[in-house]
């Protein structure tokens, strides 16, 4: 009888042990917050290219928003190479990151990386574009990116050029990415909605304000009347300002520079009342802010969006002084 009550006293105090157990917290694979927060988050960072002011402004206030909360944050500029970027991944992933933050090349040429980054309990959040596999998107339609542009650009051309009069025009892409493709496309497409008559004549690769400036000149001498250049991005679409400039091309009235990203450059130069009157704000630095805080919530096992797009704002000579 004895033997039976101490069997049942040993099953009893496993049941209350099994129990405590199941009732604790609830982990998500990684560190627990204490051991991020004495050790400090460290996250990598690897964007499509650092010649654009987009992704300088983006990393500039990703790092400073780690370094406040006692933080590290690599950074990898992909240079546009799927295999660069792929290799910093790996480099990320040895150097036992909490987080990475990526704007993938191609987000299939990334995929098994990532996957070993998951596998690693790293928390990944995505730029632009998803990767399989996930934890967190931040980003914008890239139609609807260029159509925010096209949409005010077409808008002022009907107002004060009118419809009829045959405008030449000419755009800066960044065809090497499929998505931003789709940016080009919304920007022409948006512009001929509200302005038919438009007619685009030209188009080239440009990454930076140098590609911008030497296509722009290429474009004017093989067709002096155009009077209009819309870049995918500010960066090139400075350089087709500068090109204009220096054949004289500057009545805010005649011609239209028009880019994305809302760079401080570009702010400027719509304020100062210039031919550079369009740009679409994207907010790069409130951007790099949000990705490493999304970055940390999931470190941390906090609540976070998992998919958050970002809030279009085309700028303008009209709306110019909400930013400057």
């Amino acid at each position: 009888m004895r033997k039976k009550v101490l069997a049942l006293l040993m099953c009893g105090v496993m049941l209350m042990s099994l129990l405590t157990g199941c009732g604790g917290k609830q982990s998500n694979g990684s560190e627990s917050e204490e051991s991020k927060t004495d050790g400090g988050t460290k996250i990598g960072i690897s964007v499509l290219t650092m010649s654009g002011q987009f992704f300088i402004d983006l990393v500039a206030s990703a790092e400073e928003t780690l370094k406040a909360s006692g933080g590290e944050l690599l950074v990898n500029d992909a240079d546009n190479s799927s295999e660069t970027q792929v290799a910093a991944i790996e480099n990320f992933i040895s150097a036992k990151v909490d987080g990475i933050i990526i704007c993938a090349v191609d987000p299939k040429a990334v995929e098994v990386a990532i996957k070993e980054a998951k596998e690693a309990g790293i928390a990944v959040v995505c730029l632009t574009s998803k990767v399989e596999g996930y934890d967190a998107y931040v980003g914008a339609d890239e139609y609807q990116l260029g159509y925010t542009q096209g949409e005010a650009v077409g808008k002022w051309i009907a107002q004060k050029w009118g419809t009829d009069e045959k405008i030449e025009a000419a755009t800066l892409n960044y065809d090497l990415l499929e998505s931003v493709i789709q940016r080009k496309n919304g920007i022409m497409e948006g512009i001929k909605e509200y302005a038919p008559n438009v007619e685009f004549v030209a188009d080239a690769t440009a990454a930076d304000q140098t590609e911008g400036m030497t296509n722009t000149e290429n474009f004017l001498q093989a067709n002096p009347n155009i009077r209009m250049v819309c870049g995918v991005s500010d960066g090139a679409a400075l350089g087709a300002y500068e090109a204009f400039k220096a054949n004289q091309m500057t009545d805010p009235d005649k011609y239209i520079i028009a880019g994305v990203d809302a760079t401080d450059e570009a702010l400027n130069k719509i304020s100062e009342g210039t031919i550079y009157q369009f740009t679409v704000d994207q907010n790069p630095k409130a951007t790099g802010k949000q990705l490493v805080e999304v970055c940390q919530a999931i470190i941390n096992g906090e609540d976070y969006e998992k998919d958050y797009s970002q809030n279009l704002v085309a700028v303008t000579p009209d709306n110019i002084s909400d930013y400057k």
